[in-house]
């Protein structure tokens, strides 16, 4: 433990002064606070590019990522050293502001929100399967961490800027980072199989087949883990909720009011995934780009942030990469250059994602198809919203922020397009273009593009990213028209600043309850988080087998994903069949649905067993599965043998076909 924390020590130490650096050197107008917090990320952001560069050219090990960490850090002291800039002094402040006494209460509030949010959740962690963790952590503790928004919020819009941060980042942090304390067995099921992908790179230098993405991730963690020495667990716990901490941060200062940050869905970033890692990225590079572009360095940190999240994750990428294309063509001259340029960036942004996909499926000799005509039935949209009570006064006003985030982003995004050409300002806002080209790609990809050998629920997943992408990118116009309606309403009565509050908390409080799945008289959440039941199960299974049998198991994706967290990539079959069911669209997956949806037959095992060549497979039914009662007295008249683990949480069928075996 002496040894983990004095590494980190070293590495936020080293972060700190080559983010100081960079922040001087891009960022000398910004207070020493904000640039160098900016320069961290950006120090992060191109240790990510050259431990990419090491995975793609050679094998991960010490030497190597050694070398690329101090090619690393000599670069960046070359290049701020060559483009050293006069740092302008910001104008003196007290740290408290004028009204200490104001900015004192409002810091002691955060700090008693926090601290018994953190008693909340650290004394309920959950071990067993549960549909939502408001089941089990009481719904009204979301209070303290709503209450401590508002503060940061306040602090953050009078003098005391510094204190105004740090209170946003801790709350922000807090709430993040809540994942863990919460749901100690790990959350989710897609930061099991990253992990298990970092152990396995960390261990062999490399892994086949080589993905042409989330490398971006998976680099930041291989240089904690083998130069650092800290563990991969620990790494991927706090990797995003730090940085979103930071990035959201950065963004409320960057932004005219910072409101706005509350309305993207910030569930995507409780948990460590290449795609959680891109958004953020991609914010990075929004937030970093300048009003008015003199020089192309302006567009150094965006360039840096936009090559971060491509090389992290394509969905996010490419549209920050076209982003930082659009800014580029603010200069430019003629003008018909420029029209034409960014007309013609219009359509890629539009068009390079829905085609990206439809690559990807073709190059995966999957069935693919696209109907021009369906792109006109807007109503089969995969849109969602709330607009009806429900009899709860607080859950319908929740819900009605947390159930239409995207279309109140969205719309705000739009009415600032139109106020902003009836202000005769510049309409051609490159964050706009980018909301509504991203806007059109979910609509083709939603309604034109035909994925049908996909899971229902992963059609509609790709489709919803690029929507998230397009709020993303609304941040900045949004937030502008937040700050139009607050200084329209003004603050010159007493009832306009209660309603003020009242609305910020009502915002809050939705954005903590957002973070999880919900399962009320609004929702019915259909997931489970991994339990205790699903590790004693693979483990239970593991040992009845060899080391090296043969054989399969029919099972969720939480028994997955245990079975990926304890036994890593332990067995595959045919080069892409993995022996535990990975929910991406994967054979063994739909063997899966068809045994616990439709009925549990020997035939369908035994088409399982046949497709991965092996003699025996295993069928889990978790007693939180819809009608498991059925399914499991079913499976006692097909199964061979069965046996349940933990009194009956889960019960596990044997079946055995040598005819299967190869």
């Amino acid at each position: 433990m002496a040894v983990i924390f004095l590494s980190l020590v070293l590495i936020f130490g080293l972060l700190t002064v080559l983010g100081r650096r960079i922040g001087a050197t891009l960022f000398p107008n910004e207070t020493k606070g904000l640039s160098t917090a900016i320069g961290v990320l950006l120090a992060v952001a191109c240790f990510s590019l050259s431990g990419s560069a090491v995975y793609y050219l050679t094998s991960v090990n010490v030497l190597t990522l050694g070398a690329a960490a101090i090619a690393t850090i000599g670069g960046i002291v070359y290049a701020t050293r060559r483009w050293r800039s006069q740092v302008v002094q910001s104008p003196p402040q007290t740290l408290l502001g004028e009204h200490r006494g104001q900015t004192a209460a409002l810091l002691l509030v955060t700090v008693i929100s926090l601290a018994a949010w953190w008693q909340a959740i650290l004394s309920t962690p959950i071990a067993a399967a549960a549909r939502s963790p408001w089941l089990v952590l009481s719904p009204i503790s979301i209070i303290a961490p709503a209450v401590a928004l508002v503060a940061s919020f306040v602090l953050l819009h009078r003098e005391a800027k510094l204190f105004g941060s740090l209170a946003l980042f801790a709350t922000l942090f807090s709430i993040f980072a809540s994942a863990t304390a919460l749901f100690p067995l790990g959350y989710g099921f897609d930061p099991f199989l990253h992990r298990a992908t970092i152990a396995h790179i960390a261990e062999h230098g490399t892994i086949t087949p080589k993905p042409l993405y989330y490398i971006g991730e998976y680099a930041i963690e291989l240089f904690g883990n083998i130069l650092g020495g800290i563990p991969i667990a620990v790494i991927d716990a706090f990797l995003v909720p730090l940085i979103a901490a930071i990035t959201l941060t950065i963004a409320a200062r960057r932004l005219p009011i910072g409101i706005a940050i509350l309305l993207i869905a910030l569930s995507n970033f409780v948990t460590t995934t290449p795609q959680s890692l891109a958004y953020l990225f991609t914010i990075l590079t929004i937030v970093t780009v300048p009003k008015a572009i003199t020089r192309y360095r302006d567009l150094v940190a965006p360039s840096i942030f936009a090559l971060a999240a491509l090389i992290t994750h394509p969905i996010a990428g490419v549209p920050a990469c076209f982003f930082v294309a659009f800014c580029a063509t603010r200069t430019w001259n003629p003008s018909v250059i420029k029209t034409a340029a960014r007309s013609l960036l219009t359509i890629g942004a539009a068009l390079a994602l829905p085609m990206m996909f439809a690559a990807q499926a073709v190059i995966s000799h999957a069935p693919v198809s696209f109907s021009l005509s369906n792109l006109w039935k807007l109503n089969e949209l995969p849109l969602s919203g709330f607009l009806f009570s429900h009899g709860s006064t607080w859950l319908d006003g929740m819900y009605l922020v947390v159930g239409n985030l995207s279309s109140i982003i969205l719309v705000l995004g739009l009415a600032g397009i139109i106020m902003r050409r009836r202000s005769k300002t510049p309409s051609t806002n490159d964050s706009g273009i980018l909301m509504m080209s991203l806007f059109v790609s979910f609509i083709i990809v939603s309604l034109g593009i035909d994925f049908s050998y996909l899971i229902n629920y992963e059609r509609q997943d790709f489709a919803l990213r690029l929507l998230l992408l397009a709020t993303i990118f609304a941040l900045p116009i949004a937030d502008e028209t937040i700050r139009t309606i607050v200084d329209y309403a003004g603050y010159s009565s007493r009832s306009r600043s209660a309603a003020a509050f009242v609305a910020l908390f009502i915002v809050s409080t939705a954005t903590v309850y957002g973070l999880y799945p919900r399962h009320d008289g609004y929702v019915r959440s259909a997931a489970f988080n991994v339990s205790q039941a699903d590790f004693d199960t693979v483990y239970a299974i593991h040992q009845r087998e060899a080391d090296n049998a043969d054989y399969i198991v029919l099972s969720n994706q939480a028994t997955a994903a245990a079975a990926l967290q304890e036994f890593g990539f332990r067995k595959y079959y045919h080069t892409d069949i993995f022996y535990y069911p990975i929910p991406t669209g994967g054979a063994l997956y739909q063997s899966y649905l068809s045994m616990v949806n439709t009925a549990p037959t020997k035939e369908t095992v035994g088409s399982a067993m046949a497709l991965a060549g092996v003699p025996k497979a295993y069928f889990v039914v978790s007693d939180y599965w819809w009608k498991s009662d059925a399914i499991i007295e079913n499976a006692k008249q097909q199964t061979d043998d069965w046996f349940a683990v933990d009194g009956g949480k889960t019960t596990v069928f044997i079946f055995t076909n040598e005819e299967s075996a190869q």
